[in-house]
């Protein structure tokens, strides 16, 4: 009896202290949930990037707020310059035809 009264004891301990920490509990889970989804947008984003879908990539990296989006958005731009570029001096070649 006193085993088990302690098992008990000891349970609803737990229970309160548990119950005491889940606001922290849920901010952590939530910030590796956020933390999870940047890294899936970045990993999207470059896929998108390597496969010239500029718009899509810069869309998905939109919500992300770390230094790697930002980098990667800064490429993203300068590959849309890049292309841009090229794609007015292919129309000039081809017009001279």
């Amino acid at each position: 009896m006193k085993t088990t009264l302690n098992i008990l004891l000891t349970a609803a301990l737990l229970m309160l202290a548990v119950g005491c920490d889940s606001g922290s509990r849920k901010q952590s889970v939530q910030l590796r949930w956020e933390e999870t989804m940047d890294e899936v947008r970045l990993q999207a984003a470059r896929q998108s990037l390597a496969e010239g879908r500029y718009d899509y990539a810069q869309r998905v990296l939109e919500p992300c707020k770390n230094k790697d989006a930002e980098k990667l958005m800064a490429e993203i731009k300068a590959a849309r310059q890049m292309f841009a570029q090229l794609s007015t001096a292919r129309d000039g070649i081809d017009r001279s035809y």
